[in-house]
């Protein structure tokens, strides 16, 4: 993912953010496909997004893995969440944090070195910015309709044979996929 799609992004959040929750302070987000969608790797960590401060995207693991897979400015290695809290002078009372999908054991280490008072959902202000495609999401996505489209056309005919179940066709479509 390009730099300047990951900035954009984060932009439209901290914008979403701000409308929503205008006295919110800091955002955390643990979810591999929320990860992806804001740094453009799915290592393991956390993003910490702070208010009036640049995000920086905490890995657990493969630290080189993650720079070569993401143009993210801001790539810190971890071994725990104590290593990112080490660097965070002031943690407000309210995080804000995916509720749906993340553990309630992640968010109970996490908070053993974020000592925030409460968490709160930012689910819906994720899905409002994912929901609005820009250029090259939709370029992806029109390359994607292009391959659907040529083996829903030009390969499935050739894969239909009499007494065939959907089970074997689907295997078949989805191999070609």
């Amino acid at each position: 993912v390009p730099l300047p799609e990951l900035e954009s992004r984060m932009l439209c959040f901290r914008s979403r953010m701000d409308t929503d929750h205008p006295a919110w302070a800091l955002a955390a987000i643990f979810g591999r496909i929320n990860l992806y969608y804001f740094t453009g790797t799915i290592q393991d960590g956390v993003l910490v997004i702070p208010r009036e401060d640049e995000a920086v995207f905490w890995v657990r693991r493969s630290i080189e893995r993650a720079g070569e897979e993401s143009a993210f400015p801001q790539i810190r290695p971890m071994s725990s969440y104590r290593d990112a809290a080490s660097t965070y002078r002031h943690f407000p009372p309210v995080l804000f944090a995916e509720t749906e999908a993340v553990p309630l054991a992640v968010f109970e280490r996490f908070r053993k070195h974020f000592p925030v008072q409460e968490i709160r959902s930012l689910d819906l202000q994720i899905l409002r910015v994912r929901a609005v495609k820009s250029p090259f999401e939709l370029a992806l996505m029109e390359e994607a309709g292009g391959i659907h489209r040529q083996v829903l056309e030009d390969d499935v005919p050739g894969m239909l044979r009499a007494g065939m179940s959907e089970a074997e066709l689907a295997t078949q479509v989805y191999g070609r996929m």
